[in-house]
């Protein structure tokens, strides 16, 4: 829950400081939660997003483009009617309650000015978006709640609007809050963090945790178990934030997990318990990046997900395809044989007779004349005997050669499926699982998306993403492919001849490209990309791996191979430790 009252408290100041007499131009309803006010203000253009949707509930400025229904909703439509052209008298929380009313001063049906609210409370799935009149009656709301929903109050056109009932905790701005929590502290059994939780207004989760980190003190630490000194340091560290806030200003961060990959928290101010910070300007920059990361991880995550089963369904139809043609393989290699058993019956044909169980003839192909045992269809006669193995040596003959080239061909198709695989794993945005998706419906694994020809397939169609591209420490450019399509763009079109070529040795993973620009590369900036090839494969966690080198005039794509696939000559073998960019 980072949206917490304090967060709400300074986001309205900030709303104050660039919306405060602005005019409303524009009402939009995206969906049945959220909502954007186009707002001109200090001769700028802002766009106003809120959503009340239980598990992103939220209220920021956004640049962000956002569809809207052909048919506005009815709530949109009374938005418009009452809010309208109207300018925007200011923003105003309760304490440190997740609240915030938006004033605006409109003109009624009857060219009178009159003063609207909309109200946004930000509270998880009881968040709301209420539209009130002069005299705090409901006019409207994003989502109706009657007693059957909640017992305490109703949220219904005509209603008089009533606040949320109160929470009974202590405003952290107030000296007597931490007199309160002095005197509670020797009695109660609650972890540190819980009990500010569950005693200061406008604190979440997060920041109980933040005020803990800053103070030293463990965040699972009874309050009864710490010392006076223990206490006034989570003390000063709540007023000193305040402090903080009010005479420097919100520090809007967003906070990201061990490998700095996923977003997992925002404030607005630095959250030091984790490792990862991005800080913004403005709190509503990192409110939108926020749920921007958080969406597009999502998003890329189940995309991945999905994709990576739909391949590994692939690789088990193939890794069974090589098993049974390994086995139809190794059952007729012995095919010439046969071939020589009906030669022989055929050379003898006059001493052998119908009846006989076996025969045992000189093999004439022998340089010692060696004597081989020959079963036979005591039924048939020795020319019947013969023919048939003939015919087997015909049926073996073709099962060996088709299995020979499937199994050829199953070996390359899984090799390029792992590519697959490995590139799937590696992707962190939306348009790389998108490039991927591409990849396979072009080889023919995945049917087109929607059958017909869509405006949806044409923009996927359309995404192409340039390589990533590092600065080696040398100053030479380095591009690293990050999936099939990348590494034969790279490869075969942006690369030039006289580039060093990289790629990890009998492992899958990403061609690697220095550009020379006609000089010689320094051992230390082979090294590096060196570093980036043995990452960007299978061989990551190895501790060293070897990684093959050669210009890119030695590097070749056989006519129909799949993509990626290469081969190179005049290659040299390095061996380097993997290296992330």
């Amino acid at each position: 829950m980072p949206f917490d009252g304090i967060l709400v408290n300074n986001i309205a100041k900030e709303f104050n400081k660039l919306l405060a007499g602005g005019r409303i131009s524009k009402i939009y309803q995206i969906n049945k939660d959220s909502v954007i006010l186009h707002i001109r203000a200090k001769g700028e253009n802002f766009a106003l997003f809120a959503s009340c949707n239980a598990q992103a509930a939220r209220i920021h400025l956004t640049d962000k483009q956002f569809e809207s229904p052909a048919a506005p909703p009815v709530f949109c439509i009374l938005l418009r009617k009452h809010l309208l052209g109207g300018i925007i008298k200011g923003f105003f929380t309760n304490g440190f309650e997740r609240i915030i009313t938006m004033e605006v001063e409109a003109v009624d049906e009857l060219g009178d000015k009159e003063t609207k609210k909309l109200v946004f409370e930000i509270m998880g799935k009881h968040s709301n978006i209420i539209l009130l009149n002069k005299d705090d009656k409901i006019i409207d709301a994003i989502k109706h709640v009657d007693f059957t929903l909640n017992r305490v109050r109703e949220i219904l056109p005509a209603r008089v609007y009533v606040l949320p009932p109160s929470q009974d905790k202590l405003n952290p701005e107030m000296n007597s809050t931490f007199e309160l929590i002095l005197n509670e502290a020797s009695t109660s059994s609650r972890k540190i963090s819980s009990f500010l939780l569950s005693r200061l207004q406008g604190f979440s989760p997060v920041l109980c945790r933040e005020i803990c980190v800053r103070a030293g003190v463990d965040e699972d630490k009874p309050v009864s178990g710490l010392t006076r000194d223990e206490l006034n340091l989570i003390i000063r560290e709540i007023q000193k934030l305040l402090e903080d806030l009010g005479t420097k200003g919100p520090r809007p961060s967003v906070a990201f997990d061990f490998d700095g990959k996923k977003a997992v928290d925002f404030h607005c101010t630095a959250l030091n318990q984790y490792s990862t910070n991005k800080h913004y300007n403005r709190i509503s920059d990192a409110v939108d990046a926020f749920y921007t990361l958080k969406s597009n991880w999502l998003f890329t995550n189940q995309q991945t997900q999905n994709l990576l089963k739909f391949v590994e369904k692939l690789l088990d139809k193939s890794t069974k395809r090589l098993e049974i043609n390994l086995k139809t393989y190794e059952e007729n290699k012995d095919y010439d044989k046969l071939r020589l058993y009906g030669e022989l019956i055929t050379a003898n044909i006059y001493s052998l007779k119908k009846g006989m169980d076996k025969a045992n003839l000189v093999n004439y192909y022998s340089e010692t004349g060696d004597i081989i045992e020959i079963p036979l269809d005591e039924n048939k006669s020795p020319q019947e005997n013969a023919q048939l193995y003939y015919k087997k040596y015909n049926k073996a003959k073709t099962a060996f050669s088709y299995a020979e080239k499937e199994i050829k061909k199953i070996k390359a198709e899984i090799s390029y499926l792992e590519s697959v695989m490995f590139a799937i794993e590696a992707a962190q945005k939306p348009e790389q699982i998108n490039e991927i998706r591409l990849e396979l419906y072009e080889q023919g694994y995945l049917s087109q998306l929607h059958n017909k020809k869509s405006r949806k397939n044409e923009k996927i169609r359309s995404v192409h993403i340039a390589p990533l591209k590092v600065i080696s420490g040398d100053g030479f450019e380095i591009l690293i492919g990050q999936n099939n399509k990348q590494n034969d763009k790279l490869t075969m079109k942006i690369a030039r001849s006289d580039d060093i070529w990289l790629h990890i040795k009998n492992f899958t993973g990403s061609h690697v490209v220095i550009r020379t620009e006609g000089k010689d590369v320094p051992e230390s900036t082979l090294l590096e990309a060196a570093g980036y090839a043995a990452w960007f494969s299978k061989a990551r966690f190895a501790p060293k791996a070897e990684v093959d080198y050669t210009f890119v005039k030695h590097v070749k794509k056989p006519s129909g191979a799949k993509p990626g696939m290469v081969v190179y000559t005049n290659y040299k073998t390095i061996l380097t430790e993997p290296r992330e960019p």
